[in-house]
């Protein structure tokens, strides 16, 4: 998964659904999420803005129907915020600020296994259509993290209908030991190299999303 190849959708043909791929935001909102970004507003502020530009670009589409999306937002515990439906019947002009009810510590693993039960519950489902099924869960995160979120990734990634892409949302020029020890951490929930990546602003958010809900196990956009 490259951020840097990511498709033009609305350039794809129109075509039936060939496949059913859920894409799961699990979105920090710890306290920390207030800080400021190079583009003027808070971490939290351009989460918000990324999800709603990746939901209007989906929705938009000529692939949209191969697509659901489910939205998990988390501090020291985690919520759903927008449950698993196709990206036809998704608000993208909802907010999706992941500040809203948290605002306390990181503990990525709440939000982890609120966003496995859903893929669980989907991918059961999967005798329902005749198309394959698959989840991509999409990890956003600023900082370290409470708990033990690697043990629950390694558990998901058994299943090898679901693929984990990470970002450290990290401060520009702010190379401390935490951030190299989180952007570590964020490397090694990611189910391989490739489906991690650093961004500090909301543009490079909103490419790694695009990226990453287009790179589960069986869709391939290019």
């Amino acid at each position: 998964m490259s951020p840097e190849r990511i498709a033009d959708l609305d350039e794809m043909p129109a075509v039936p659904r060939m496949l059913h791929q859920l894409g799961i935001l699990i979105l920090d909102g710890s306290g920390s999420m207030k800080d400021m970004t190079p583009d003027k507003i808070s971490k939290a502020e351009a989460v918000d803005l990324a999800v709603r530009e990746l939901l209007g670009r989906l929705r938009a589409s000529r692939v949209a129907p191969n697509f659901s999306i489910a939205v998990v937002t988390f501090d020291d515990k985690a919520i759903i915020h927008t449950p698993a439906a196709p990206v036809a019947h998704i608000d993208d002009y909802a907010e999706y600020n992941p500040q809203k009810a948290h605002g306390g510590g990181t503990d990525i693993g709440v939000g982890l296994r609120r966003a496995g039960d859903i893929a669980q519950r989907f991918l059961a489902d999967a005798n329902m259509e005749s198309v394959p099924r698959s989840v991509v869960l999409v990890v956003m995160s600023d900082g370290l993290s409470s708990g033990t979120p690697l043990q629950d990734a390694n558990t998901l990634k058994q299943d090898p209908r679901i693929t984990i892409c990470s970002t450290l949302f990290a401060a520009s020029g702010h190379n401390s030991q935490e951030t190299a020890a989180a952007e570590q951490l964020l490397r090694d929930l990611a189910s391989s190299p490739a489906h991690y990546r650093t961004t500090y602003r909301s543009d490079d958010l909103r490419k790694f999303f695009i990226a990453s809900v287009s790179s589960g196990k069986n869709v391939k956009i290019s």
